[in-house]
């Protein structure tokens, strides 16, 4: 091998090259044949690995599937956590505003009662001032006969007990009252 590297730099005047770099040539040789052979090496092993690269490769495709799928996991079980929580907050909404609103309708009935006790007791007064004020029209009436009544007795007073010109006599006159 060696000759044909010897004969191969000759023709194609490689060799004052190696002149120029003062490595030996035997060591040149030795190392292009480890670069190579690594070369070649390499070709070997992904030809040979190629299967077992693949399957590295599909797991860690697997792997990044599972975690994924892991971490969609811990997100739906956060989501239903805060999904749990939710409807608990709504249940406690509904149940609060559900006794509010039986409190406003308890409060109504009894607003309402309570309206209408008052409208019967406002009737039953309003019936009460217009008895009372018939009343007081009949006292009126009655007060101001009385005083027409002593103003016509006092006009026809007369002081002596046994007066014979008394008429009617005494203790005979009925008044009739007055038609307006």
């Amino acid at each position: 091998m060696e000759r044909f590297f010897t004969d191969f730099s000759e023709s194609y005047h490689i060799n004052p090259m190696f002149e120029l770099l003062d490595i030996p040539s035997d060591w040149l040789f030795t190392l292009g044949s480890f670069a190579g052979g690594g070369a070649l090496g390499g070709l070997i092993s992904s030809i040979i690995n190629r299967r077992e690269n693949r399957r590295i490769k599909q797991s860690e495709a697997s792997q990044s599937e599972a975690s994924a799928k892991r971490e969609d996991a811990l997100a739906a079980t956060e989501m239903m956590g805060l999904l749990e929580r939710t409807v608990a907050h709504m249940e406690k909404m509904n149940s609060y505003n559900k006794s509010n609103s039986e409190e406003l309708l308890r409060m109504l009935k009894e607003k309402e009662g309570i309206n209408e006790k008052l409208k019967k007791d406002i009737a039953l007064l309003q019936l009460q001032i217009m008895e009372d004020h018939r009343r007081i029209t009949g006292l009126e009436k009655t007060v101001e006969r009385e005083i027409r009544w002593r103003k016509d007795g006092d006009d026809h007073y007369c002081m002596v007990e046994d007066c014979e010109n008394r008429v009617p006599p005494r203790g005979t006159f009925k008044r009739v009252e007055e038609q307006l």
